[in-house]
């Protein structure tokens, strides 16, 4: 009996202590998050003492232990302005916009609790642990934890929070207060974070050395990055040492300033919040290991935790002329996609690049240098562009090689860029959030594309768009050409690389038939609009034609338009070297369809070489084909001629 009764009261003593080991506390039943951004309501044991070590073998492989010599703040104050206006991605329709999420430049190291007190009449705020929000559930193998990050809800007073794997230290703001709030943190760590414009270069190099911290942030208005502080300190005796963060920092702050919000016609105090810039930081941050490829876009977006992407945050060199940056400006071009207007399905890899363009223009880098598949994709894109017949932009497999695809329809919009400025793009992002209504098919995008990027110009482009094979529809082509003259230049050719090209006369005119042809390789229906006298059409005379070989015959011209055009008259030009084959009596119809045509006049052509101009006597007329027929001429049997033009207005 008595050995019962110290049985009971052993096993009793056991039980207790067991309970007390999870006393730890966390606001989920086992203590690891779920990120299902459900943010729970739990209690927590409150002795400061008490460190929950289970994770220090995970931790310390990412994102890393704190040593125990780190100091821990006590009664710690900071102050955080969080009168912002929230820019959500639905105002600029845009795939991703930074969200209210304010670094307290403390980290917590792990399975330690960090206490926070927040000021009477506060509310609305939530804290996170950690940097690291990329869920990697369902990867195999894995590198780290799925869920590395965690969230409380805060309340007025005191408040307690703890993260096995440790991480920096957030306040998430749900809506603005006008004054600065100030917080109270006890058992947290400093990050040797820098902060432009209030840390020094050298200062920051100090605090870095002396930390044991495994992550700071490199913090400006615009952007915050979260990198690991041991590759920080081996550049300091490498041969790019990252001992300048204020010139770093500064030139990223500038392409934010200057070559995102301001490209995309954003700014901080504009009356109208559709074009107020973020009011939040956008972030990036390194990680072993991502959901997503090399690097990933989002809130933040996410790189690999290798050099590469190292150098892409903190080179100086990469943010100049004298190296390329594009792993950075991709990701953040993810997030500045308006695809639910007019950046349609096949340039998902492509217009996120155009900031690339638009900061290497700006600090006059050679475009050659952004990435290897640009030298080689904008020429064959030209070629692509240069040559005739039937084109689909999207579908053709002539633009969708599998690694210069998105380089290759990037050029159409560089060209636009670089001929008639690149406020083309402010002026799309800007049409787009102020449109009306969502586009939800690929069409209507190109068609916004088409009609906005017209009404930049002043110019109707559909030439352009043709050129392309970018399918537009005729509605909205016959808007347009109400409104601008059509485009006269064959601004397709154009090379961005070496800026050549682009500046040859264009002229949609095109014969569409001749009803009868000598031969198929010199005396061509075409050589009747090439502007040149010496070449000429000539009608079949060896062997002897049939009937329909001989008088009359047709002549068919096309404006090369979608909508009907002024035209006015024609003009003819005799063959200077075969007077037998003048032509003679001619009648000219026009046609909106090449099926029904009416007739505009009719006229005898001189006998003679001079140009003659035949001006319809009712006026110009509204057409898109002019039909010639031939009746008479100088032989009875066969005709040349040398030039058989439109005249327009």
């Amino acid at each position: 009996m008595k050995f019962n009764q110290l049985t009971k009261i052993f096993g009793l003593s056991l039980l207790v202590a067991f309970t007390a080991c999870k006393k730890y506390g966390y606001e989920v039943p086992d203590g690891y998050p779920d990120d299902s951004q459900n943010i729970a309501d739990g209690t927590i044991d409150t002795n400061m003492k008490l460190i929950d070590k289970s994770m220090y073998a995970k931790a310390r492989v990412f994102p890393g232990l704190v040593d125990q010599s780190e100091p821990r703040v006590k009664d710690a104050q900071f102050t955080l302005d969080l009168n912002f206006t929230d820019q959500t991605a639905q105002n600029l329709r845009i795939s991703v916009a930074p969200s209210p999420q304010y670094s307290t430049g403390y980290y917590a190291a792990p399975g330690e609790l960090i206490k926070l007190v927040v000021p009477a009449g506060i509310d609305g705020l939530t804290v996170q642990i950690g940097a690291h929000t990329d869920n990697l559930a369902g990867k195999s193998p894995l590198l780290r934890d799925p869920v590395i990050y965690n969230r409380k809800k805060l309340v007025s007073g005191v408040n307690y929070i703890r993260n096995l794997y440790g991480g920096h230290i957030y306040i998430l703001a749900t809506f603005a207060y006008a004054s600065p709030v100030t917080f109270s943190i006890t058992g947290a760590c400093a990050s040797p974070d820098f902060i432009l414009g209030q840390s020094t270069d050298t200062e920051w190099i100090n605090r870095v050395k002396a930390s044991s911290v495994p992550w700071l942030e490199l913090r400006t208005k615009r952007v915050i990055f979260t990198i690991p502080r041991d590759k920080v300190l081996a550049t300091f005796n490498s041969a790019e040492p990252f001992t300048n963060p204020t010139l770093a920092m500064t030139k990223w702050n500038d392409v934010f300033d200057l070559d995102y919000n301001a490209w995309m016609g954003l700014s901080d105090n504009a009356p109208d919040i559709r074009d107020r810039s973020p009011q939040s930081q956008w972030r990036g941050v390194l990680d072993i290991q991502l959901t997503n490829g090399y690097g990933h876009n989002g809130f933040p977006f996410v790189g690999t935790n290798d050099s590469e992407w190292f150098r892409s945050f903190t080179s100086v060199k990469s943010l100049n002329t004298s190296e390329g940056q594009w792993g950075s400006y991709h990701e953040f071009g993810h997030n500045c996609q308006q695809g639910s207007v007019w950046s349609w399905s096949t340039l998902g890899e492509t217009t996120n690049n155009l900031f690339s363009f638009k900061v290497a223009n700006r600090i006059g880098a050679n475009y050659n240098i952004l990435h290897p598949a640009v030298s080689s994709g904008f020429p064959k894109a030209i070629a692509y562009a240069t040559a005739v017949g039937t084109k689909n932009f999207d579908t053709d497999a002539a633009m969708n090689a599998v690694d210069e695809a998105p380089f290759m329809k990037m050029t159409p919009f560089v060209q636009i860029f670089e001929l008639y400025g690149y406020g083309a793009m402010t002026y799309l992002y800007k049409e787009a959030r102020h449109a009306d209504r969502l586009n939800t098919n690929d069409i209507t995008k190109h068609n916004f594309v088409y009609e906005k990027l017209s009404d930049y110009t002043k110019i109707d482009l559909a030439p352009f768009f043709d050129a392309w094979g970018i399918l537009i529809s005729d509605a909205v082509i016959a808007k347009v050409s109400a409104k601008y003259p059509m485009l006269n230049k064959a601004i397709w050719t154009y090379n961005p690389l070496n800026k050549t090209g682009g500046t040859a006369a264009y002229d949609p005119t095109r014969v569409i038939s001749v009803s009868s042809l000598q031969s198929t390789t010199s005396d061509l229906g075409s050589n009747l609009i090439d502007g040149n006298t010496a070449t000429f059409w000539h009608s079949k005379y060896s062997p002897a034609p049939t009937a329909a070989e001989t008088f009359p015959f047709t002549v068919i011209i096309g404006t090369g338009t979608r909508t009907a055009i002024p035209v006015k008259g024609i003009t003819f030009n005799q063959r200077t070297s075969n007077n037998n084959g003048y032509i003679k009596d001619v009648e000219i119809f026009a046609s909106n369809d090449n099926v029904s045509y009416t007739s505009v006049g009719t006229t005898t052509v001189p006998q003679n070489a001079n140009k003659y101009d035949f001006n319809f006597p009712g006026g110009s007329v509204n057409t898109k084909f002019i039909k010639v027929l031939i009746k008479t001429g100088a032989s009875t049997v066969f005709c040349s001629l040398a030039e058989c033009n439109l005249i327009k207005p």
